[in-house]
């Protein structure tokens, strides 16, 4: 009996600690609820720098240090706290060069580049209206520029031929037979 009486007397802490060690990591509980929020705000199409975004950040900083989850909520709160920082300015025109030897049209180009730039950095929407209306006006005279400025090959005559000829004048070779 004494036998029977210490072999349960050692199991009992034992089956114990594996009854309650897996309910110890409340991280994966605390991950389900933040993905819960964060699945509804995206549906929702709440933009990043929103408040609502807020509850989310904070019900996945409370997953602990020490939980399983704690990894995935971290990558999630990098991802969230990358896409409420500021964004990099973006050109909005295509790339063109300047100094000596280049052309009209690749100077307003450079133009343009230069007046994107500057509306990608502008934050206030009334800084932005006259850099938006100067961008527009230089991409009007862009492409002004680039519709009339042919390379050379491109004008007709120089195709073979003198200007205002046209090929195949019906000098009757191949009327003769008729």
């Amino acid at each position: 009996m004494r036998i029977a009486t210490r072999r349960f007397a050692a199991t009992v802490p034992l089956a114990l600690a594996l009854l309650f060690t897996p309910g110890c990591d409340k991280g994966p509980e605390q991950l389900r609820d933040a993905d819960a929020q964060y699945r509804a705000l995206i549906e929702r199409k709440v933009p990043p720098r929103d408040t609502a975004w807020d509850a989310v950040i904070a019900a996945l900083d409370a997953v602990p240090k020490d939980s399983k989850a704690r990894p995935e909520a971290d990558r999630r709160l990098a991802a969230i706290r990358t896409l409420r920082g500021d964004l990099p300015p973006r050109p909005l025109a295509t790339p063109g060069a300047t100094g000596a030897g280049t052309s009209e049209a690749d100077r307003k180009r450079a133009a343009c580049e230069a007046l994107a730039r500057k509306l990608g950095a502008t934050q206030d929407e009334k800084a932005r209206e006259p850099v938006q209306k100067a961008l527009a006006e230089c991409h009007a005279e862009l492409t002004r520029l680039e519709a009339h400025g042919h390379p050379p090959g491109e004008q007709g005559h120089e195709h073979g031929g003198e200007p205002g000829a046209t090929h195949g004048s019906g000098s009757g070779a191949h009327d003769a037979g008729r």
